[in-house]
């Protein structure tokens, strides 16, 4: 049982919603992944952005009830997303990573909302 399941009787719409962040966070992680293996300019610093997301990602695994319902893409899907991305033409690449921390930035943007929703209604005890 996840840590905070057993503090209470946790709303069904927190965990879904945390259930929703934490895969979201799981799926971005290959495409991270991308940016750090195309993008070696910036390497530390998507090293650090990779990091904080998978650590994020767990987190918020752990404060759902059943952690097990969190969906994290298997090896056999991140191998194949990530031959779909390759590409031998750099500005495909260099539009690749800039739509993909487009919609990881959207994505963020309303995971805080998220948080902040469930903070104020009392639904999260963070």
């Amino acid at each position: 049982m996840s840590r905070l399941a057993a503090e209470g009787n946790p709303s069904p719409r927190r965990d879904k919603c945390l259930k929703k962040i934490s895969s979201g966070l799981y799926a971005f992680q290959t495409y991270l992944e991308y940016i750090q293996d195309t993008f070696t300019s910036e390497k530390q610093n998507v090293e650090s952005l990779c990091y904080g997301t998978e650590h994020l990602a767990r987190t918020v695994r752990e404060m759902v009830i059943n952690p097990d319902e969190v969906i994290i893409p298997d090896a056999a899907t991140q191998e194949s997303l990530r031959a779909k991305l390759k590409s031998d033409k750099t500005w495909i690449e260099k539009i690749t990573i800039h739509l993909i921390l487009r919609d990881f930035t959207s994505f963020m943007e309303k995971t805080v909302r998220a948080v902040r929703y469930l903070k104020n209604t009392r639904s999260f005890s963070a």
